[in-house]
């Protein structure tokens, strides 16, 4: 019933378990080179438990290692973006671990098998990019000093004044400032999606984040509008130039982007 592909189980100092990284559909070839999540002195291979038309992307791990390192989590994150190359993948949560191979079969991919199936056919031919975005914030302090008169007139009233004596107009500019930026970073945002989700089927927007943080967002695209997608960033890279600098990641597993249908709560992705 359950065909196991993982590697063979060496022995270790602690009991194992079965860490997942997400769900694809049955058949799929794991991609040659990955590193999953570090196992005992031996290294560690990835493996599939199959099930049905499903398999689980698993690896050993220590039951009794408390997982959430950055390396962990790289390491998580590449494996299913390496998969998602070729093949739809649903990727689970961060830390997913069950008691062994036969539990990945029993309890998470046979009560489960039609919303998986239904879920990877609906990545099918789809993959997630970020878009992220970071201000010159010379440049965007300038335009929005050369915007706003009433900043204006703040900066002339402190300049070359005592900090105590300016100490409430020091602290009106920079709530002006700060107002001043929330509302461009939302400007540039709706910009952003403007431009570019019309290359998209889902469009998510995110926090920025950081000082200087200018745009964060998601995108589902279709595999035969990546060119298309692509062109339209680098054309608004190009008209960002000198104030935005913009990063584009992926192609990577949808992570931001769940079926329109609900999971079952122990088998959400």
């Amino acid at each position: 019933m359950t065909t196991s592909e993982s590697s063979a189980k060496s022995s270790q100092g602690s009991a194992r378990a079965s860490y997942i990284y997400g769900i694809v559909p049955a058949g799929v070839r794991i991609p040659d080179g990955l590193d999953p999540i570090p196992y005992g002195e031996d290294g560690n291979q990835l493996g599939l438990v199959t099930e049905g038309r499903l398999a689980a992307v698993v690896s050993d791990v220590a039951s009794d290692r408390a997982l959430g390192t950055r390396k962990d989590l790289m390491a998580h994150e590449a494996v299913l973006n390496a998969i998602a190359q070729d093949t739809p993948v649903l990727p689970m949560r961060f830390g997913a671990v069950v008691t062994d191979d036969d539990a990945v079969a029993e309890e998470l991919l046979k009560p489960h098998q039609d919303y998986f199936v239904r879920a990877l056919e609906q990545l099918e031919g789809h993959l997630e990019f970020r878009l992220r975005g970071d201000y010159d914030q010379n440049a965007v302090l300038t335009r929005i000093v050369e915007a706003d008169p009433r900043i204006q007139t703040l900066r002339e009233k402190i300049a070359g004044v005592d900090e105590d004596a300016s100490y409430y107009d020091r602290i009106k500019l920079g709530e002006a400032i700060s107002n001043a930026m929330d509302q461009l970073r939302a400007d540039d945002a709706q910009a952003s999606v403007d431009a570019l989700s019309k290359f998209a089927v889902a469009t998510e927007v995110k926090e920025a984040g950081g000082e200087n943080g200018a745009v964060h967002l998601a995108f589902l695209i279709r595999t035969d509008h990546r060119s298309d997608f692509e062109r339209a960033v680098d054309e608004l890279g190009d008209a960002w130039s000198g104030r935005i600098e913009l990063r584009l990641v992926g192609p990577t597993a949808a992570f931001d982007f769940l079926p329109e249908f609900d999971a079952p709560e122990e088998a959400q992705a």
